[in-house]
């Protein structure tokens, strides 16, 4: 976020009677903090901090104070103004809870044995970091209450996002198939150079006529690992198989029988047991999420404008 001028010698002077701020080099400073400060701002200084530069308070640049300072005090308004709201009430964190969320943080900022000196040195007590995270999840549980009645998502309003959304949900088709393989190895060691040519034209001529044997054949004919169950090889996408049998899989029809192909490997006949074609029913859970994630963020945002048109109370 961009800080003006204007807003960045005001927020400067408020800053100057705050801190101590020494001037090292062109834009850096060491903040110390000389007063006591808002345990729930000082909370939201580290977070932010951390979130936003990866940096401990006081390894901030005056610019990249500013800007954290602006996001600290915007989410102290914002959260003191939901945590007096009618819909706080009655919202209860267990203790429990806080101190798992504790817990998790101070395991990821250095521990047990960093972590007390972390908040000393940014002038906050464990207990009013309970506090402040206590506030967050209450916050949360506050607009999580707020989104639940949103209301569902319709069935035509999923197929209405499809239809203006359709490129952003393009799948390839896929094919159900099975796979028969002589390979060259296996089988130049058990047939003559003769015998090997006959065996494939025949079992691929009783395959056309009969193409539901297919699993059958594959058990006992086929080399490849899906021999055991019927040579099947589940649902391919386009690019899954090499290049010949992916070519032959994609050009057939549901229920035929391909040519032999012959690769490296040997000699192969594919089985295209379905095509599935895609559609709405493909892509229905992940619109429905879609959409109810963005009602939920709307009902939040509704309830918000209204909450700021009541006036705000104490301040820090």
């Amino acid at each position: 976020m961009a800080v003006s001028q204007g807003s960045r010698a005001g927020l400067a002077k408020l800053i100057d009677c705050l801190f101590d701020i020494d001037q090292q080099g062109e834009n850096i400073m060491q903040i110390k903090i000389s007063r006591k400060l808002e345990p729930a701002l000082a909370f939201n200084l580290v977070k932010f901090s951390l979130q936003i530069f990866e940096k401990e308070l006081n390894e901030l640049t005056i610019e990249e104070y500013l800007e954290v300072y602006l996001q600290a005090s915007n989410e102290l308004i914002l959260y003191q103004k939901i945590l007096q709201s009618e819909a706080a009430c009655g919202v209860v964190i267990p203790q429990a809870l806080i101190h798992k969320a504790y817990d998790r943080f101070q395991a990821e900022h250095g521990g047990e044995e960093y972590f007390p000196r972390h908040l000393q040195k940014n002038k906050l007590k464990s207990v009013d970091y309970l506090t402040s995270l206590g506030n967050t999840l209450k916050v949360e549980a506050v607009l999580a209450r707020v989104a639940f009645h949103a209301g569902p998502v319709g069935q035509g309003e999923i197929e209405a996002y499809y239809k203006s959304h359709q490129s952003a949900f393009a799948l390839s088709e896929q094919r159900s198939a099975r796979h028969i393989l002589f390979s060259t190895e296996h089988c130049c060691s058990h047939l003559s150079e003769d015998a090997l040519p006959r065996r494939i034209s025949s079992l691929h001529a009783r395959l056309q006529r009969n193409p539901q044997t297919f699993s059958q054949e594959a058990l006992r004919h086929s080399d490849c690992v899906t021999a055991s169950c019927g040579g099947y090889l589940g649902r391919v996408s386009p690019g899954e198989l090499c290049g010949a049998l992916d070519q032959a899989l994609f050009q057939m029809a549901a229920g035929e029988i391909s040519p032999v192909i012959q690769t490296v490997q040997g000699f192969h006949i594919l089985y295209c047991e379905a095509v599935h074609a895609t559609g709405i029913a493909e892509v229905h859970g992940r619109i429905r999420q879609i959409l109810t994630q963005k009602k939920r963020t709307l009902a939040c945002r509704a309830w918000l404008m209204d909450l700021f048109r009541e006036p705000i109370k104490n301040l820090p």
